[in-house]
């Protein structure tokens, strides 16, 4: 199973607009008709129930919106690009590359924006004013994002079953479901989450059988990490035992140590403790016994089962759904009493996009900030006296002569606007 990638996503970048005149008969002095460009597509996340592994971006790395196409004459606007939907199983987290979770997908059809497209470039009709009848100049358009991402994928089940390598796990979940995984009689067996669905007395769980842990687990030693993060979405946990070890209560206390190594939450989550193969023991009353009082001093609830036979597996399963339904309720409880502000709650923004006018003093360069401004400055011809004159009224609408002049600047120094540069006078 993979259910960890890494991948490039980048949106797509926004059409220029287009500089262009009327050319009409009899109208020898024709208006200003270059069109604006076409956004560049966003990239969004998409939850697909239908998809239940992360291997299908193992050889695919790279992913890309469509940009946006340029204006033209005419005032045609130029074409949108496509956003690029990329579905995800659900339960995948994706984090930045300071590895901070910016979306959670837990839904199908669930959509989360993560890079915006880059704005389209105004055409010249948009700098038509009553003391500019005919502009020529026009923008550029806006360049997409692109950023690194993790993807991770969580397992979403209500029930885990957890223990170590040939505790029956995988015997248990093909018992109670109709999913069925690989069973033989060696650890590792399990090589990946086995999800199934239990109807049992009218109420419906996702469960999972998650691979065997050894010691070391949390350290990443065997399955390890690999995983225990399957283990944290779950609502409650079957530990199951191994009757027949030599230990079996220390097998379970290393077990829960792993857990607390990894995470304190999935340690704190409410774990029904089984025994099984309680059938396989030819004095199985001596070894409940033997056991119960061994256990005595971490708790006095324990079931014994035969993921065989079935024995004992509907008391089991009675706590099951109790200890669930019970976990549901307080869930419930805690969010409708508690006072969460909207603040409080994490929701993620796509990097927002720079806006307005800054300068600062870089090696003795007065450096403008506005990605308006820079996509004009990258368009000017400056050899036309007229585009550099239309360009500096542009500057002024702007604020940015404003802010150059709050910044001290004086006739000689140097302007950079994007990769732009010239002497200020």
């Amino acid at each position: 199973m993979i259910d960890q990638v890494y991948i490039n996503i980048k949106s797509g970048n926004g059409g220029n607009g287009a500089i262009s005149g009327r050319h009409e008969k009899f109208v020898p002095r024709g208006g200003p008709d270059g069109g604006d460009g076409g956004d560049g597509g966003d990239v969004i996340f998409r939850g697909d129930t239908n998809i239940n592994t992360l291997i299908g971006f193992r050889y695919k790395k790279i992913f890309k919106a469509e940009n946006g196409s340029n204006g033209a004459s005419a005032k045609k606007h130029g074409k949108n690009g496509k956003n690029i939907y990329i579905d995800v199983p659900v339960g995948t987290q994706i984090s930045n590359e300071n590895n901070e979770i910016i979306a959670d997908i837990t839904e199908h059809n669930q959509e989360q924006i993560i890079l915006f497209g880059g704005q389209g470039g105004y055409g010249n009709v948009k700098y038509t004013s009553s003391t500019n009848q005919f502009p020529v100049i026009a923008q550029n358009g806006e360049l997409g994002l692109e950023m690194d991402v993790k993807l991770e994928l969580k397992v979403l089940a209500d029930v885990g079953i957890i223990g170590a390598p040939n505790a029956g796990k995988s015997s248990l979940i093909s018992f109670l479901t109709a999913a069925k995984p690989k069973i033989a009689n060696y650890p590792f067996t399990t090589l990946e989450p086995v999800l199934g669905i239990l109807d049992y007395r009218d109420v419906d769980m996702v469960i999972v059988d998650i691979p065997g842990l050894i010691e070391g687990a949390h350290e990443g030693i065997g399955l390890g990490h690999d995983f225990l993060r399957h283990i944290e979405r779950c609502k409650v946990l079957i530990h199951l035992v191994d009757a027949t070890e030599e230990n079996p209560k220390k097998v379970f206390q290393n077990i829960n140590t792993e857990l607390e190594l990894f995470s304190n939450e999935i340690k704190n989550k409410p774990q029904i403790i089984v025994f099984n193969k309680i059938d396989l023991d030819d004095q199985s009353q001596i070894l409940r016994n033997d056991i119960v009082a061994n256990m005595k001093s971490i708790t006095n609830e324990i079931y014994f089962i035969s993921a065989i036979s079935g024995e004992g597996i509907s008391e089991m399963m009675d706590q099951v759904i109790m200890t669930f339904e019970n976990f549901k309720l307080t869930q419930h409880y805690e969010v409708d009493n508690t006072n969460i502000s909207d603040e409080n709650i994490p929701v993620f923004q796509p990097l927002p996009k720079r806006r307005g006018v800054s300068v600062y003093i870089e090696e003795e360069v007065y450096v403008v900030d506005s990605p308006g401004v820079e996509r004009i400055a990258t368009r000017i011809d400056y050899e036309d006296w007229m585009a550099r004159m239309q360009f500096y009224k542009h500057l002024k609408t702007t604020g940015v002569v404003k802010a150059l002049e709050d910044a001290g600047i004086k006739s000689g120094d140097t302007v950079r606007i994007g990769e732009v540069e010239w002497d200020w006078d």
